[in-house]
């Protein structure tokens, strides 16, 4: 009879810690995509001449049911990555990264794992260096036009979404279109 207790104690405790992951997981997801919108509005007028810019981009978690879906080649102006996933939501890949235009710098993801809509890893750089990575499958919805009431032109496409730091004065929303 104890061990049975024990038993059902330790799976409780392991349920428990199993929903916490996937509430952190969740709620990561949630800040990284908020973190990923933008909305900008620009009106300059000069000598009887007006401009109006206006963009909103929005995203939305990109949740599958099977995980391997998210395996593909990734890629945007001076970055790319090659994922591969695998069906227990652990994945391997490859890519670079390019600071402002300059020389890409190769990368291979270590610890990687996919948990819903999130991709967590740690980038190894071919020179030695390690940056903790966090990024999120994504719909995103970009919108364009003069302003709010004037769109003339909206898209929305799949793939993967983070931040990357570069040092703590730069950042920069990045995504990637599969």
């Amino acid at each position: 009879m104890f061990k049975l207790s024990v038993l059902i104690v330790l799976m409780a405790v392991l349920a428990l810690a199993g929903e916490v992951r996937a509430q952190d997981a969740s709620q990561k997801t949630r800040e990284l995509v908020a973190a990923l919108d933008k909305t900008k509005y620009k009106k300059k007028e000069k000598a009887n001449v007006s401009i109006e810019v206006f963009v909103d981009v929005k995203n939305e978690p990109a949740l599958r049911s099977d995980v391997t879906e998210y395996s593909g080649l990734y890629e945007a102006d001076g970055y790319a990555m090659q994922l591969n996933v695998g069906r227990n939501g652990t994945a391997s890949g490859t890519g670079y990264d390019s600071f402002m235009g300059t020389d890409k710098m190769n990368f291979t993801l270590k610890d990687a794992r996919v948990a819903g809509a999130l991709l967590t890893a740690t980038k190894v750089y071919e020179k030695g260096n390690e940056q903790p990575f966090e990024a999120v499958f994504v719909n995103r919805t970009s919108r364009r036009g003069a302003n709010p009431q004037n769109i003339n032109a909206a898209s929305t496409e799949f793939g993967i979404g983070f931040i990357q730091n570069w040092n703590s004065e730069s950042t920069n929303r990045v995504f990637l279109k599969r």
